[in-house]
């Protein structure tokens, strides 16, 4: 069984169906229960709690009938929490601030996700990718690498309007070092890749 990740361009509620679809792929071929690891590493602690039982909410009233338990991560047991989940969703906030976080505990916690569910709003998508237009500084960063992917999030939306040329964007990321797919996510939209 491998990997499965689910990027998303940002704020899964915004879609169409208010994150429907989202919620019912983040659990799917989990049976009865599912596990889930909220990590909240791009945003500031202050607001953990909160941000926490926001996402909490939205899942479960997503899927009323489906059996979640859910975890906050906890910077000190990372890799155990991770372990112990079925599926880790990293939220949005600051992109570099969650793959700084990440890196710290080295290359093993990566052997632990297989035959996860990996999900990535925004940031989240940010750091699974491998490069990443970072459209707050404006410029292409470095994530994780889980993916050997390019994306471009929020892409098409207003964030940082006029300062985003999205053409302009699309094509500096493009050229970027190595030839890599380019995914492009508005927001609400996702996509879903196995490694």
């Amino acid at each position: 069984m491998a990997t499965k990740y689910i990027l998303i361009g940002g704020h899964p509620y915004g879609s169409p169906d208010g994150g429907k679809v989202f919620i019912e792929e983040l659990v799917r071929g989990f049976g009865e229960s599912v596990k889930i690891l909220e990590c909240l590493f791009a945003r500031p602690r202050s607001v953990w709690p909160e941000d926490f039982n926001q996402d909490k909410r939205f899942l479960e009233n997503g899927l009323p009938d489906k059996k979640m338990e859910f975890l906050l991560t906890n910077p000190e047991n990372f890799k155990e929490q991770v372990i112990w989940s079925n599926v880790i969703y990293i939220r949005g906030g600051i992109s570099e601030t969650v793959v700084t976080a990440i890196q710290k505990y080295g290359d093993g916690w990566e052997k632990e996700l297989f035959g996860k569910t990996v999900a990535g709003s925004s940031a989240g998508a940010h750091a699974i990718s491998k490069y990443y237009y970072d459209l707050d500084d404006m410029r292409i960063r470095e994530g994780l690498g889980l993916l050997p992917i390019k994306i471009l999030t929020h892409y098409g939306s207003d964030y940082n309007a006029p300062n985003i040329n999205w053409n302009k964007v699309e094509a500096e990321l493009r050229q970027y070092k190595e030839d890599l797919p380019l995914i492009k996510l508005a927001e609400g939209q996702f996509e879903i890749m196995t490694q």
